[in-house]
């Protein structure tokens, strides 16, 4: 009997998932943004999301490792879903995801 050994794989980048109502964050990026809080915006021109934290409970609560999104979305007519590779901007403690 031949077994072979099961080895998980490590995320080594920075990702995101953007669902319907959602975007997901891997724990690299939680580590970084360590906050409760976020602010979210976009750049119709370049088609980019920033997620940066946020200081004060006016921003979207990060839920675990999930960011509610849906009025978002809808109010900039957001219909990218899928797995997305991001940028991380420490000066600005901010995180670029270009659609």
């Amino acid at each position: 009997m031949a077994f072979e050994v099961y080895k998980p794989k490590i995320e080594k980048e920075a990702t995101v998932s953007i669902s319907k109502n959602h975007i997901t964050l891997n724990k690299k990026l939680i580590s970084r943004l360590n906050t409760s809080y976020v602010e979210l915006a976009y750049d119709p021109d370049t088609k980019t999301i920033r997620i940066k934290t946020s200081t004060n409970e006016n921003g979207l609560i990060v839920n675990k490792n999930r960011i509610g999104t849906r009025g978002f979305f809808k109010h900039f007519n957001i219909q990218n879903k899928g797995k997305y590779n991001t940028i991380v901007d420490e000066n600005e403690n901010a995180i670029y995801i270009y659609l």
